[in-house]
């Protein structure tokens, strides 16, 4: 299971190095079979402010820009980037940065000329920075972003993210709040328990209706399975990056918030959750075993073929 240090230390924050914490997890069982930094090593890229967009006189794809990154005078960079606009926030390799590389050396950026045209840096996406492209082009940071701060240090990409090998007799650790137990019992902390306010469940008798029935046909597998019919969502809501942060750093991809709330809530609180699109269900929801060599078509597209002893719904 991989497990962010940061997500862990909002639930217990022991006076110890990340090497000490790893130590302690693994003399307490809970072996860690890697840790390493969100991004590889590289320096010299801060927050920047795009300020001006002008077409390139002589390169129908590129553009030059002014860009400020709290210097005294702006950075004039060429870009080819399709998504480059006034306004944006994007991270900026200064010259002198050294970007990670295949190879020990790292890519130093310098002075350059494209087409007759000075360019003094380069805006980057996110795989100039060892992040996942999401998109084509630059890597847009929100607009309160501080113009100027080390870009590390702004998107934690030092956090180190700790690999923790678990075996099956410890399904309590599979998640932040079973790890965290394990770390405040071992440095005698209290945990900083999140606040989970306690709602009060309005059932519409129009909406009850529509609610389908839950038969479980494998009770020793699935001993208590609950339904709660949610309506009036608004499915435009964009999953706030620090939720995507925490579940791409745990190894799992962001798909919309619905999944990626019960996602986080899986990781965090040990909590299965699934969320079901009310307007696709024919029938009851029925928590069976698979049948031997049944297929399934996951979230990511991939369909795998089933042995007979999964829980599927």
């Amino acid at each position: 299971m991989k497990i962010s240090e940061q997500w862990l230390r909002q639930w217990v924050n022991p006076n110890n190095t990340s090497e000490q914490l790893a130590e302690q997890l693994t003399m307490a069982g809970l072996e860690i079979d890697d840790r390493y930094a969100v991004a590889r090593a590289f320096s010299g890229v801060v927050v920047g402010e795009v300020i001006s967009v002008e077409q390139h006189p002589d390169a129908d794809k590129l553009r030059v820009t002014q860009v400020n990154i709290g210097a005294a005078e702006s950075l004039q960079i060429v870009c080819g980037a399709p998504n480059v606009t006034v306004g944006m926030k994007a991270p900026v390799a200064t010259v002198g940065a050294v970007l990670p590389s295949n190879d020990a050396e790292g890519f130093k950026i310098k002075n350059g000329n494209l087409r007759g045209v000075d360019s003094n840096g380069m805006l980057c996406g996110a795989s100039e920075i060892d992040l996942t492209d999401s998109i084509d082009g630059l890597l847009e940071l929100p607009a309160d972003a501080p113009i100027g701060m080390d870009i590390r240090e702004y998107l934690g990409l030092d956090n180190q993210i700790l690999d923790i090998s678990i075996t099956p007799n410890r399904g309590d650790c599979f998640s932040v709040r079973g790890i965290a137990r394990e770390i405040s019992v071992i440095n005698d902390l209290p945990m900083q328990l999140p606040e989970i306010p306690t709602n009060v469940v309005v059932t519409d008798n129009g909406a009850d209706t529509a609610t389908p029935a839950v038969t479980v046909s494998a009770i020793e597998a699935c001993p208590r399975y609950l339904l709660q019919s949610i309506s009036n969502i608004d499915r435009s809501i964009d999953t706030p990056k620090w939720m995507q942060d925490a579940l791409v750093q745990s190894g799992l991809r962001s798909h919309n918030f619905l999944v990626d709330v019960t996602n986080y809530v899986l990781m965090e609180l040990g909590q299965p959750l699934h969320a079901f699109d009310a307007d696709t269900i024919e029938g009851d929801i029925v928590v069976r075993l698979a049948q031997p060599e049944e297929t399934i078509t996951l979230l990511n597209e991939q369909t795998i073929t089933l042995t007979g002893d999964e829980l599927v719904c």
